[in-house]
C-alpha cells in the first residue's frame, strides 16, 4: 500500500478543550490516505502542527483526549499533541461544521 496526500490545509483556528476556547493559533494539516490493493482509500490519517505557545499548561490540565481544532472553514478536528513543539495527530476525521 502507498500513502497519498489528499489535502493540505493551513490557516488560523481555535483550539478548545472540553468546549472552552483556549486560543486562536496558526495550523498546518496534512490529510493522508492509504491506497489499498483494490484501488480504494483506507486508513486516512491526519498530521500537522499548531503553535502551542502560551497554552501548554491549559492543555496539560485539560487532558490530551479533549482537544479540538476549529479550522477557518468551520470544520472541527479532535486531536492530540504528540510533542512539545506542537506536532499534532488527528483522532478521527475532520468533521463538517
Amino acid at each position: 500500500m502507498s500513502r497519498r496526500l489528499l489535502e493540505e490545509v493551513r490557516g488560523i483556528g481555535e483550539v478548545s478543550a472540553g468546549g472552552v476556547v483556549l486560543r486562536s493559533t496558526p495550523y498546518t494539516l496534512e490529510i493522508w490516505g492509504e491506497d489499498t490493493e483494490a484501488g480504494h482509500l483506507a486508513h486516512p490519517s491526519i498530521e500537522g502542527h499548531i503553535d502551542i505557545t502560551g497554552i501548554s499548561e491549559a492543555v496539560v490540565l485539560a487532558g490530551p483526549t479533549t482537544l479540538t481544532l476549529k479550522l477557518e472553514d468551520g470544520r472541527h478536528l479532535p486531536f492530540s499533541i504528540t510533542d512539545t513543539g506542537g506536532k499534532i495527530v488527528g483522532r478521527g476525521f475532520v468533521e463538517a461544521a
